[in-house]
């Protein structure tokens, strides 16, 4: 399996007005290209502590997790979008997870569905717990900002309005921020639910992201793999430090596919993983159906908001698909 260069931005880099437009430039060809990037220097954005966070968080016990669980799978929890959903034994991805939303916001969207205003649950009453709290919100506030730099740079790049996604995002953002684990799978998994057309087994299946921006610590984990427009998979290698960032569906349509919603999967590494991805998402009510750069046509049929768009999608995911019954 062959690795492939992918380009590096340097936020810092970024910040320099003699060198900003470069930076845009830089990251919007690689976006146009093999649609993966990595990105250093990201303010407020600590990747060793994030790490010891994921790892404290999935080390706790199942008791506590349980406590934290969406309601399908623990009826006595109120919450059903955010909090842990736990391992799926049938499901080719083998992983469990946590995932949190902005914290303290409120949510100004009349027509908004009340899943996305649910508080986010959080292990306090645990020793660290606090702790672990305040480091996420610090750090969901940190990709906030971060995101933003991208689409900013994205903008300029492509000779728009620097600010242009600003207000589509900020500040009643439905973006999620995702700890995920991947155990080491049992001898007696069936290995088959989980291996690609190519043979190879998979962590995560081949896909697209299908949002706008996605932020995604790997740490020092090897096996995330992007697919060439010619059908070849490549080794995306570890980056210590960085993020790895590309773009979903919808950014790519919204550009006339100028910029790329890559395939990508995680090969199976046969040792416990984790991972973090930051979903970077608009508020609900954005619409998503028209050209970036092109004059906005508002009229019934012509509007597509973000929210309806994003539910359909969660729909088709396991740990999402009885988060929206009888409500």
């Amino acid at each position: 399996m062959s690795s492939i260069q992918i380009p590096v931005i340097d936020l810092k880099e970024a910040q320099n007005a003699s060198q900003r437009l470069g930076v845009a430039q830089k990251l919007v060809k690689a976006l146009e290209t093999d649609g993966f990037l990595f990105l250093d220097n990201m303010p407020g954005v600590d990747l060793n502590k994030l790490l010891k966070n994921t790892e404290w968080f999935f080390s706790i016990p199942e008791t506590d997790k349980s406590r934290l669980l969406k309601k399908q799978w623990n009826p006595q929890n109120s919450n059903r979008y955010r909090g842990y959903f736990p391992l799926q034994p049938n499901c080719a991805s083998y992983k469990e997870g946590f995932e949190m939303g902005a914290e303290d916001v409120e949510f100004t969207d009349p027509d908004i569905h009340p899943i996305f205003k649910e508080p986010n649950v959080w292990p306090q009453a645990l020793n660290k717990g606090d702790q672990f709290k305040a480091d996420m919100i610090q750090l969901f506030s940190a990709m906030l900002k971060t995101g933003s730099e991208v689409l900013r740079l994205v903008a300029m790049g492509s000779g728009l309005d620097e600010m242009l996604f600003d207000k589509m995002f900020i500040p009643d953002t439905l973006s999620t921020l995702r700890l995920l684990h991947y155990p080491k799978r049992p001898n007696h998994f069936d290995i088959a639910a989980a291996t690609a057309d190519d043979g190879t087994v998979l962590s995560c299946s081949e896909h697209t992201d299908s949002g706008f921006v996605t932020l995604l610590a790997t740490f020092d984990y090897p096996g995330l793999q992007i697919k060439s427009s010619g059908g070849q998979w490549y080794e995306v290698p570890p980056r210590p430090g960085s993020l790895v960032v590309n773009i979903g569906d919808i950014l790519s349509q919204m550009t006339g596919g100028r910029l790329k919603a890559t395939r990508h999967r995680v090969v199976d590494p046969k040792i416990s993983r984790y991972s973090v991805p930051f979903f970077f998402e608009p508020r609900y009510g954005v619409n998503i159906n028209y050209r970036l750069g092109d004059s906005e046509t508002k009229t019934p049929e012509s509007v597509c908001a973000y929210g309806h768009f994003v539910i359909d999608k969660l729909m088709q995911f396991s740990e999402y698909q009885n988060t929206f019954n009888d409500m």
